[in-house]
């Protein structure tokens, strides 16, 4: 890919590190291989003694537009020729575990990082940036900002179930899963999945604001009090519910699709990816929830 797609920042003074997604010609798509860098990162500030705030950022006009399909669909079972023999089960889960959902994958290295993270979000924050961003203690977001998975539209509800609804509550979560529809900064707000919306050009700043009053705190306080709250996730089953999340996964993706139902990976066989996505909206476009 060229330049370097996730970068590392650390800053001495302000006890941070900044990682960031760096592909905005792709509106930050993610590839598996990026996912296992973001891990990677995590974990190097988590171990970082100099390290009190971790900030989480996308370059460019969005801050994660999901996982890359061209890099997710041979994982999943789509290959150019139809004939192609289809992914065991087994890899799948392997992947969903290790890199996704597992206790080894991105979302709960995130969740249970024991240093304090913030997402700092603007423009699309979809499929793999939702489940990155909801990941970190604190989100700020820009009034651009729009939150959903596309996958609810293809496979069904995903593994951030129990943690979304710890966070947004059951109605709120159950319609944005089964509809697929978009929630727009002032909605997130609302539902309590960000903690604070403000204008574009004041994103950095706001960020750069909270980042800097949680450094005030003591490494150790910082560091237990995050082990707090991974015990109180535990008890809740937020990480039953991503451990959950990567068997359930596997099994979604090999789910049968009826003639008239809209299969992603069919389409992209017949029309391409840009016809894929366009029969896709098209599909949607009809209903007053479609975006």
């Amino acid at each position: 890919m060229g330049e370097e797609s996730i970068l590392y920042e650390k800053d001495l003074e302000k006890n941070r590190a900044t990682i960031t997604i760096n592909r905005p010609e792709k509106l930050n798509a993610l590839t598996i291989d990026m996912w296992n860098d973001i891990t990677q990162k995590v974990i190097q500030a988590e171990r970082d003694d100099d390290v009190k705030v971790i900030v989480l950022r996308g370059n460019g006009r969005c801050f994660c537009s999901g996982h890359d399909v061209a890099d997710l669909g041979p994982h999943h079972g789509w290959s150019p020729d139809p004939k192609a023999r289809r992914p065991s089960q087994r890899r799948r889960l392997i992947v969903d575990d290790n890199v996704f959902w597992g206790r080894r994958g991105t979302c709960q290295t995130v969740l249970y990082c024991d240093k304090a993270t913030i997402a700092q979000v603007q423009g699309y924050c979809y499929g793999a940036g939702l489940q990155i961003a909801q990941a970190c203690d604190l989100i700020v977001a820009a009034e651009d900002s729009l939150f959903t998975h596309p996958g609810y539209r293809y496979i069904g509800p995903l593994g951030e179930i129990v943690s979304l609804i710890h966070t947004m509550g059951i109605r709120k979560v159950k319609e944005m899963m089964l509809t697929g529809k978009a929630l727009n900064a002032l909605e997130a707000l609302e539902y309590g999945l960000v903690n604070k919306v403000v204008p574009l050009d004041g994103l950095e700043a706001a960020v750069d604001e909270l980042a800097n009053i949680i450094a005030l705190q003591p490494r150790d306080a910082i560091v237990l009090g995050k082990a707090n709250f991974e015990l109180a996730l535990d008890i809740m089953g937020v990480g039953a519910g991503y451990t959950a999340g990567y068997i359930t996964h596997t099994l979604q993706t090999n789910i049968r699709y009826e003639d008239d139902e809209f299969n992603l990976f069919k389409e992209r066989q017949r029309k391409g990816m840009k016809g894929a996505f366009q029969e896709r909206e098209k599909r949607f476009s009809g209903s007053p929830l479609a975006h």
